[in-house]
């Protein structure tokens, strides 16, 4: 299948005078539409795109960036509270926070004195509900609404 491959990308870049030869006395101006010029063409476009996705076939295999690196900053679980806001447990080390995420804005909601265990298929052992009621504030009836 490489061969195949490392063939139609050879003949494509062959140069266009060995293709198409011109007849005696004729000027040796390349046809601007040629299929031998357009042949080039489409194989040096071809070739860039090759390399282009072999350069990020290897990074990915190099680099391994993303949820799977290992690191001391791990997102345990997550879940949306809104739209577009989120309640986050990270683990740093040996604590775990609970982090709300808001468009423009994260902010540390708790801290957890001991670290919650998750279940074997990965989702946190949590109630994330019951974790927010008891770290946020108690709400204070605002003066206009009579409660």
């Amino acid at each position: 299948m490489i061969a195949r491959g490392l063939t139609l990308i050879a003949l494509l870049l062959i140069p266009a005078h060995l293709l198409a030869e011109a007849p005696p006395g004729a000027e040796a101006m390349p046809e601007l539409f040629g299929v031998a010029y357009l042949a080039r063409v489409l194989g040096s476009l071809l070739l860039v795109f090759i390399v282009l996705f072999a350069v990020i076939f290897v990074l990915r295999r190099v680099n391994r960036l993303g949820p799977d690196a290992a690191g001391p900053l791990r997102v345990i679980g997550a879940a949306s509270v809104g739209q577009r806001e989120k309640l986050v447990l990270v683990a740093v080390g040996e604590r775990q926070l609970l982090l709300g995420v808001a468009p423009g804005a994260v902010r540390t909601l708790h801290v957890l004195e001991e670290p919650v265990a998750a279940h074997e298929g990965g989702a946190p052992a949590v109630d994330f509900a019951a974790l927010l009621r008891r770290a946020a504030p108690p709400r204070t009836p605002s003066p206009g609404t009579g409660s």
